[in-house]
Formats: structure tokens, C-alpha cells, sequence
């Protein structure tokens, strides 16, 4: 298969192969990088300009189609999201931070869906690394309780997973170091994780939930979780 008249190297074609009829969407939306499958990074046509993920080298490319097309898969399998109290606006700190939430959780589910296929990670996660060691370093460390609190804590969990042991490690000593308060809630939100499971979507549910009360994020409604299955808000 082909992207934008670029070619999708292995192991593409063998997760295709599986996925392909559960994703369920039709070939060109992926050849002509369609919003409904890159979203706000699509492909506009007449614009003139290519989006940026096709930079990537060869490798990189396959991987981040095949991400793109996972989270589409999560959405066919009934994995819940998140949702803002009706209070509050759509680019409110609640919808934000339930978003960072939606994320990591997503991550986590979509990276063991991808973990038997041997697809070139290392461009992004070093621009993960190098991004978050940045911002941990130069950003203003939020309070206890806050949105950008919650956050970071999410973010913590999110790179604990999804980082190779020697760059977490690194990582992990800058947190350590700037913001130990943050570091501590992180690990108690991937203990969540471990105990409470997310391959699937009902494991999923219950994580989701521990995870947004223990960030106190459940009061007054500034973060809802919905099971997509029955329409249930917790």
C-alpha cells in the first residue's frame, strides 16, 4: 500500500493483513491521507503543502500510518473515552485534560496491539524523549490538583510505557529531580494500569476510571468517562 504516492514499507502489509477488515475503512482514505484517518493532519487537497509526518523516513512512515489506523481499531472495539462536564467549554483546561487522559490510556492499548510487529519506533521515541526532557526542564512546574498537573502526570505514565528502558531512566531522573510530587502520582497511575489491565475495552473502563478519580478529576464533573458500548457515563 501507498500513502500520498509513498510506499508503506514492512511490516505494514502483515498488519494490514490482519487488521484490514476490522479497521474497516476503504483503501484510498489511507492512499490520499484522508482526515478520517489522519485527522487534523490530513492531507488537504489543493493546499499545496504535504503534512509534516511525511518527513518521516520510510520506516517511520509505515509505523505512523499503522498507529493512526490503531486508533481507529480502538473505536471499532468499544474502548471508552473521555468526556467534559456540560459546564464547561470545548477549549477549557477540563476538555484538555481529559483529552491528555483519553491518550494515554489509548496509547497504551494501541502499542500492545502493535507490539508483534517490528516497526520502526526509534524517530518517535526520540522525539518524545528529547520533547518531554525539554519541557520538564524549561516549563514552569504546576501545582498540586491543577489541570497541567494532572497532565504531566498522565504524560509520566504514558512515557514510562512507551520510552525504551535507557531513555526512561533518564527521563525519570529529570522528573525525579523537578518535580518528585508529579513523579509519585505518575507511578501511582501506572500501578493503575498494571493492576487493572487495558486490552480490553471493559479492563479499559475500570482503568480509566481509577485513574481519573485518583488525578480528582471526577469532581464536579471536569472529567467523565464514557463507555462507547451503551452510552454510560461514569
Amino acid at each position: 500500500m501507498k500513502v500520498l504516492n509513498r510506499e508503506l514499507v514492512p511490516p505494514f502489509d502483515a498488519f494490514w493483513d490482519i487488521f484490514a477488515s476490522e479497521i474497516d475503512v476503504p483503501t484510498h482514505l489511507i492512499e490520499t491521507g484522508h482526515r478520517a484517518v489522519f485527522g487534523s493532519e490530513c492531507y488537504e487537497e489543493g493546499s499545496g503543502r504535504l503534512p509534516g509526518w511525511m518527513e518521516l523516513p520510510d520506516g517511520p512512515l509505515s509505523y505512523h500510518v499503522a498507529h493512526e489506523l490503531t486508533h481507529l481499531l480502538i473505536q471499532q472495539r468499544g474502548f471508552p473515552t473521555t468526556m467534559r462536564g456540560p459546564q464547561y467549554d470545548a477549549d477549557s483546561h477540563e476538555a484538555r485534560v481529559g483529552g491528555d487522559l483519553m491518550e494515554m490510556m489509548h496509547h497504551h492499548t494501541l502499542e500492545d496491539i502493535l507490539s508483534p510487529f517490528a516497526f520502526d519506533r526509534t524517530h518517535i521515541q526520540r522525539h518524545l524523549f528529547e520533547g518531554a526532557r525539554r519541557g520538564i526542564e524549561m516549563s514552569p512546574v504546576p501545582e498540586s490538583g491543577t489541570p497541567w498537573w494532572a497532565t504531566w502526570a498522565c504524560r509520566f505514565c504514558e512515557l514510562r510505557y512507551l520510552l525504551p528502558r535507557e531513555q526512561w531512566i533518564r527521563l525519570e531522573v529529570v522528573y525525579d529531580g523537578r518535580c518528585p510530587h508529579i513523579a509519585d502520582k505518575g507511578r501511582e497511575l501506572a500501578d493503575i494500569m498494571l493492576q487493572e489491565g487495558y486490552r480490553t475495552p471493559d479492563e479499559s473502563l475500570q482503568a480509566m476510571i481509577k485513574v481519573r478519580d485518583a488525578l480528582g478529576l471526577r469532581e464536579a464533573d471536569r472529567c467523565l468517562v464514557l463507555d462507547t458500548r451503551d452510552g454510560k457515563r461514569y
